[in-house]
């Protein structure tokens, strides 16, 4: 129960000078609390909607599956920026917030405030550092983030990576957006079940506190609503609940291995393997290609490739240079009848 008032105390989380709270202790007890963590501490990903459509329980479950399974960053906090085509997901390290005295709240990155481009790229002065971003269509696609002001090459190698913004040239002008009152896209209803099964007693204190504080009879409406609506919500996990015992015994062998990839990333400093793999066959089975063979090297990719005979190849390529995690992708026949060798270079990893 994060979102309690409209108007809560907005607290910051820096990676130079830590956290600054805002309001009294009471105030975030009653008002609840927003932090805003620094886009210095947060890694991004974006990836498409899953196939199905619409706002499910297991579709939920399986973007958090997806994003486990993708971000960096041991034991991560996520915020889930749930857009029309596409899915933000940040990530950053839950330890830096574990240890706040007092905190009842949301944890929204800074990025997920700015206000959207309807298409473009533009450069941010953040809380810390700065911040180049992509947009397309009022959403964001690409995010990298620097301690200092970027020169022509660093600036010019993001939009290259990105492969969606047309290279001018110039370093543009940094911008320091004003913050918005609330993200630009909305969490899907599931997630606010997800939340209902996380509410504590700070929550039944601060709901207490709240019903000492208007007239009796408002609150005692109010109540009752708030009852019908917690009834319906617990009617519909349990019912649920049925459908998601895969889901919950995959997430647990999701969780092993993204510790694994974890380790992994913080031993070499490089992707593993199984990341390249999740984001390469994303875009295979949307040409309903096969993968027959993978090969990865440090800076390096090659992939061999069935295909059928209406297969577009220069959609495959455009496809594939789209990806912020590979550049200068080249797709060639094999020697066997459907059989394509598709290699590219390695983006370092982020």
């Amino acid at each position: 129960m994060s979102r309690r008032f409209p108007k809560r105390p907005q607290s910051q989380l820096s990676a130079s000078t830590g956290v600054t709270r805002q309001g009294s202790a009471l105030e975030r007890l009653v008002l609840g609390e927003r932090l805003v963590i620094s886009r210095a501490l947060c890694h991004f990903e974006t990836m498409p909607h899953l196939p199905g459509g619409g706002q499910s329980l297991k579709r939920y479950e399986a973007a958090r599956l997806s994003a486990k399974a993708r971000t960096p960053i041991a034991n991560p906090g996520f915020h889930f920026d749930w857009g029309d085509e596409r899915i933000g997901i940040w990530s950053w390290p839950s330890d830096l917030t574990e240890g706040l005295a007092d905190f009842e709240g949301e944890i929204l990155p800074e990025t997920v405030l700015h206000p959207p481009l309807p298409s473009g790229a533009r450069l941010v002065k953040a809380i810390d550092g700065f911040e180049g971003q992509v947009w397309r269509d009022s959403e964001l696609v690409a995010s990298r983030w620097w301690p200092r002001e970027p020169g022509l090459s660093d600036w010019t190698g993001f939009l290259r990576a990105t492969r969606m913004a047309e290279l001018t040239g110039v370093v543009p002008e940094p911008v320091t957006p004003i913050l918005t009152a609330r993200p630009a896209n909305a969490q899907p209803y599931i997630a606010w079940i997800d939340r209902l099964k996380r509410i504590n007693a700070r929550d039944i204190t601060a709901l207490a506190l709240v019903l000492l504080a208007v007239p009796a009879l408002y609150l005692a409406g109010e109540w009752v609503q708030l009852s019908r609506t917690e009834a319906s919500l617990s009617s519909e996990l349990e019912a649920l609940s049925l459908e998601t015992a895969e889901i919950s015994a995959a997430r647990q062998d999701a969780q092993r291995a993204s510790n694994e990839l974890a380790t992994y990333a913080s031993a070499l400093n490089r992707r593993h393997p199984a990341a390249m793999l999740a984001s390469v066959s994303e875009e295979l089975a949307r040409f309903s290609i096969r993968l027959d063979a993978f090969d990865q090297t440090e800076d390096r990719l090659v992939l061999t490739l069935h295909a059928s005979d209406d297969f577009a190849p220069e959609a495959l390529v455009l496809a594939m240079e789209s990806n912020p995690l590979m550049n200068s992708v080249s797709l060639e026949p094999g020697r066997g009848s459907g059989e394509w060798l598709l290699s590219a270079q390695l983006e370092a990893g982020q």
